[in-house]
C-alpha cells in the first residue's frame, strides 16, 4: 500500500507506470500465496464476501465480452504501452481488492492501512514538490519565471491530483477524529504538504475533487468543526500569499499561474477548446458502436476517426487522444451500454454499502476519500498509478463499513496441501512471466534507445530485438526494431517490424509514416500510399503526414 504509488525505476524506458504494475502483480502473487497458505495451515477455507463482489464480476464480464469484439483484441487484453488498461489489468484491480478483503481481519487493521496510505501520500506529495521545484529551476534557464507542474512518482499531474484528492479527504477526516496533539500536528503537516503538491499539479479537476471530499468531512463532522481552527491560519496565509503575488507587478509567477488556472475553471471558452471538444467527439464515437464498445484501451485506435479539432495540442507538442477524459464516457466507449450498466451497478453498490454504515465515523471518513478520488476520475479517467492503491482502499472501505460476510468450509488436509503446493508453483511461474520478463524487456528498450542516441545503431538494433523477443505482444518494442532498421536503410526489416506493430495495435502516426517511406524505397507504391493514408488518419493535423500523402496521391 505504501510502495505502490512510489514505485519508480530509472532502469526502464517506462519508469513510472510499468514498475507500479509489476509491483502490483507481485503483490497479488504474495497475497494469493498467503491466502492459500492459511488454508493449508488451518485446513479451513475462509472466504469473505462483500457487496461489491457481484458488481465487480459483472464489470469484468462486460470487459471480457467487449474484448472478444474489440477493434484490436491484443490491445483489449494487454492495453497500450504506458497505459496497460487492458483486461489483464482490470483483473489485477479485482484481485487486489478481493485478496485485500481476505487479508484484513477487522476495522482496526483497516484503520492501519488508512494511515499507511496517508504516510504514502505524504512522501508522494513531498517528492512531487521537489520534482516541480527542480524542473522549474532547470526550465528557467530557457524560460524565466517558468513554473512546471508537479507529477512526482505518479508521472502525470492529473494522476497525482486524483491520488492526493483521496489522501487530503482522508487526512481531513483523520484530523477531526484525532485524539492527541501529536496526531493533529502530524496530520496538519500532511495536509499542508499534500495541499501544496496538489496546488502545484495545476490539476483543476483534482482541486474540485479534493474540495468535494473535504466538504463531505466537514458536513458529516460538524460537531468537531472547532478543531478546524488549526487550519484557519494556514489557509489565511496561503490566500494572502496568492493575492499579494498576483497583484504585485513583476513578482509571484507561481501565484499568477495558480490564479490564472483557477479562473479557467469558470471560463467556458477554455472548456470548449479542450475537454468539451474531446467529450463531444467521444459521444460520436460511442454512438458508432453503442452496445459493446470498441474494447478496453482501444479508444486511441478509433478516436482519430471522430476527432474534429486538434485537442491534443499543448504548446508546440501534440499528444494523441487515447482517452475520453471522463470515466463514464471512457467506459461507454470501451464497453458500451452493457459496460456502462455494470459500472453503474458497481457505483450504486458502493453508495448503498456506505449508506447502511453512515453512522460509523470511520465509514464517513472513508466515503469522503472515495468521493475525492471518484470525482477526479469522472473528470479525467482511471489511470493505473492511482487506481492500484485505490482498489486496496476499496477493500479497506468494505471492512470499515462492516460489510464483510464470512463463509467457512473445512478442507481435507491432503487437499489443502496439494492446493497450497500448486498455487505456490503457479505464483512463482506467473511472477517470472508477469513481472521479471516484462521488466527485462523494458530495460532492453531503454538501453536500445540510449545506444541509438549515442550513435551505436548496431548495438541498438540487437537490444531492440531482445526486447521484442521478451515481449512479443507489445507494439512499442516492435516499433523500436523498425526504427533501428529504418535508420540503417534496412527497408525490408523496417517494413516487417512496422507491420507487426500495426497488427499488435498502435496509434502512433509516425509508425505509419515511416512504413510509407520504407514501402516507397522498396518500390511498393500502392502499399506506401495506404500507409500514408493511415498516418493522416491517426494524425491529420500534422503537416508532415498531409504532405507525404499529397506526394503519393499526386502520382499515378
Amino acid at each position: 500500500m505504501f510502495l505502490l504509488p512510489l514505485a519508480y525505476s530509472p532502469f526502464n524506458y517506462d519508469s513510472f507506470v510499468l514498475p507500479k504494475l509489476l509491483l502490483a502483480r507481485m503483490l497479488v502473487g504474495v497475497l494469493l500465496v498467503l491466502f492459500v497458505a492459511r488454508i493449508a495451515a488451518s485446513h479451513t477455507l475462509v472466504v469473505k464476501r462483500t457487496p461489491l463482489d457481484l458488481p465487480i464480476v459483472a464489470f469484468l464480464a462486460s470487459a471480457a465480452l467487449s474484448s472478444m469484439f474489440a477493434e484490436n483484441q491484443n490491445v483489449a487484453l494487454f492495453g497500450t504501452y504506458a497505459r496497460y488498461d487492458g483486461l489483464l489489468t482490470m483483473f489485477t484491480f479485482a484481485a487486489l481488492f478481493w485478496l485485500s478483503v481476505q487479508g484484513l481481519a477487522d476495522q482496526a487493521e483497516a484503520r492501519v492501512l488508512i494511515r499507511v496510505l496517508l504516510a504514502s501520500g505524504y512522501v508522494v506529495a513531498a517528492t512531487a514538490i521537489l520534482q516541480s521545484v527542480h524542473d522549474s529551476i532547470q526550465q528557467r534557464v530557457i524560460e524565466p519565471g517558468a513554473i512546471l507542474p508537479a507529477f512526482g512518482s505518479l508521472g502525470n499531474p492529473n494522476v497525482l491530483g486524483a491520488f492526493l484528492a483521496l489522501v487530503i479527504a482522508l487526512g481531513a477526516g483523520e484530523l477531526l477524529m484525532a485524539q492527541s496533539a501529536a496526531s493533529r500536528i502530524a496530520l496538519l503537516n500532511l495536509l499542508v504538504v499534500s495541499g501544496l503538491a496538489l496546488l502545484l499539479s495545476f490539476s483543476r479537476s483534482s482541486w474540485l475533487a479534493a474540495a468535494a471530499g473535504t466538504a463531505v468531512v466537514v458536513v458529516s463532522q460538524r460537531k468537531r468543526l472547532p478543531r478546524l481552527g488549526l487550519l484557519a491560519p494556514v489557509f489565511a496565509v496561503l490566500v494572502l500569499a496568492l493575492a499579494v503575488g498576483y497583484y504585485l507587478d513583476g513578482s509571484g509567477p507561481l501565484e499568477r499561474k495558480v490564479v490564472a488556472r483557477m479562473l479557467t475553471v469558470f471560463d467556458p471558452n477554455k472548456i470548449a477548446g479542450s475537454r468539451f471538444g474531446i467529450w463531444t467527439d467521444s459521444v460520436r464515437l460511442i454512438a458508432s458502436r453503442p452496445v459493446l464498445g470498441y474494447g478496453p484501451d482501444n479508444v486511441g485506435l478509433v478516436y482519430p476517426l471522430f476527432q474534429t479539432g486538434d485537442w491534443g495540442l499543448a504548446g508546440s507538442a501534440r499528444q494523441p487522444i487515447d482517452k475520453a477524459h471522463a470515466e463514464l464516457l471512457q467506459v461507454a466507449a470501451t464497453q458500451g451500454i452493457i459496460g456502462l450498466a455494470a459500472y453503474a451497478f458497481l457505483v450504486v453498490a458502493f453508495l448503498r454499502t456506505f449508506w447502511r454504515a453512515r453512522r460509523i465515523d470511520q465509514a464517513v471518513l472513508v466515503f469522503a476519500g472515495w468521493i475525492g478520488y471518484e470525482l477526479a476520475v469522472q473528470l479525467n479517467f482511471t489511470a493505473l498509478a492511482s487506481a492500484l492503491p485505490f482498489w486496496i482502499f476499496a477493500a479497506v472501505a468494505m471492512v470499515s463499513w462492516e460489510a464483510v460476510r464470512t463463509h467457512i468450509v473445512v478442507v481435507d488436509r491432503r487437499a489443502s496441501l496439494v492446493l497450497g503446493s500448486a498455487v505456490g508453483l503457479a505464483a512463482a511461474a506467473l511472477t517470472v512471466l508477469g513481472v521479471v520478463v516484462p521488466y527485462l524487456a523494458d530495460q532492453r528498450l531503454r538501453e536500445a534507445v540510449a545506444a541509438d542516441y549515442a550513435g551505436r545503431p548496431q548495438e541498438a538494433q540487437g537490444l531492440a530485438a531482445q526486447s521484442r523477443q521478451l515481449a512479443p505482444r507489445e507494439s512499442v518494442y516492435a516499433v523500436e526494431v523498425g526504427n533501428t532498421a529504418f535508420e540503417q536503410n534496412q527497408w525490408a526489416a523496417a517494413r516487417a517490424a512496422y507491420q507487426d506493430a500495426a497488427g499488435l495495435g498502435t496509434f502512433n502516426a509516425l509508425v505509419y509514416r515511416n512504413l510509407a517511406l520504407a514501402d516507397r524505397n522498396l518500390g511498393l507504391l500502392p502499399e506506401a500510399r495506404e500507409a500514408a493514408r493511415k498516418a493522416v488518419q491517426f494524425d491529420r493535423f500534422d503537416p508532415a503526414n498531409q504532405a507525404l500523402l499529397a506526394e503519393f496521391e499526386s502520382k499515378p
